[in-house]
């Protein structure tokens, strides 16, 4: 695990955006920017990318990278099945696929420079409130 200072704020922003990808999931009209099918997808990997992501960035090692990826694979699956029990949401197998990819994608990216975004920021504000 990383030394973040502000270990509260990014675990409580981590489990905001967790609430709001299942509000978002079960509600009966989520929020879109651009509305078209394929859209759809994107917005499935882009959730995912930043849930993965961000708690890659609190949680460093890598056996608990892989336990939180199966994770937020796992509530994607979840998710869609609830969405099945629905009458105002659909279940699609292409959802699953593409919620998978989005924390593919934050696992990669957490191997890279990028998953130090925390640890610069808390730097950042260390400058200035010091």
């Amino acid at each position: 695990m990383n030394r973040l200072r502000f270990m509260p704020l990014w675990l409580t922003v981590g489990f905001l955006l967790i609430a709001f990808v299942m509000v978002a999931s079960l509600m009966r009209n989520p929020p879109t920017v651009v509305s078209f099918r394929a859209c759809d997808k994107v917005y499935h990997i882009t959730a995912y990318f930043c849930l993965t992501f961000w708690f890659c960035q609190i949680y460093t090692q890598k056996r608990v990278r892989w336990a939180l990826g199966f994770a937020f694979a796992m509530l994607g699956v979840g998710l869609e099945f609830l969405q099945g029990l629905t009458d105002y949401r659909t279940f699609e197998y292409a959802d699953m696929a593409a919620n998978a990819l989005g924390v593919a994608c934050g696992l990669i990216a957490a191997q890279t420079p990028l998953a130090r975004t925390l640890l610069a920021v808390e730097r950042y504000i260390d400058r200035f409130v010091g």
